[in-house]
């Protein structure tokens, strides 16, 4: 029963044979990649824009922006030295008063603000009889841990 003719193609084959290289690639380009893909370029391009609302309002008005700077810098001024903002001395006085703070200043930089507890125990210095010895206060070196 064998003949010399070559044998008919299985059922597999002839759907490989059949198929083209547009065909084999065909369920990609319906997937919906592409469409997230913009949905996400495009969420990305909002964000980025809406978060640089300022940057931009800046490039495009630089006498505005340096308006805003020197605005929001003499706001934080007399938001932090309120009794600064008072009446200034006379200009005799005002050399006096620089004369008197610069001398004041290494006085006032030792001193510091009270602490909150949890800024002390995270700033504070270790005594000498706190620093374990060695190997450590357990008594367990590094190479009682290593076992092998």
């Amino acid at each position: 029963m064998s003949s010399g003719a070559p044998s008919e193609p299985t059922p597999a084959d002839q759907r490989i044979d059949r198929l083209s290289p547009e065909a084999l690639v065909e369920s990609f380009s319906r997937s919906h990649l592409l469409r997230w893909f913009i949905v996400a370029l495009a969420a990305h391009l909002l964000l980025i824009g809406a978060f640089s609302i300022g940057s931009i309002r800046d490039m495009l008005d630089p006498e505005g922006a340096a308006t805003r700077k020197t605005e929001a810098l003499a706001a934080a001024k007399a938001a932090s030295a309120p009794a600064a903002a008072a009446e200034p001395p006379a200009a005799e006085a005002k050399t006096e008063t620089t004369a008197a703070q610069s001398a004041a200043a290494p006085a006032a930089a030792t001193e510091t603000a009270p602490q909150t507890p949890i800024e002390r125990a995270t700033s504070e210095v270790a005594k000498p009889d706190e620093i374990p010895t060695a190997p450590d206060d357990l008594g367990i070196g590094i190479d009682d841990t290593n076992i092998q």
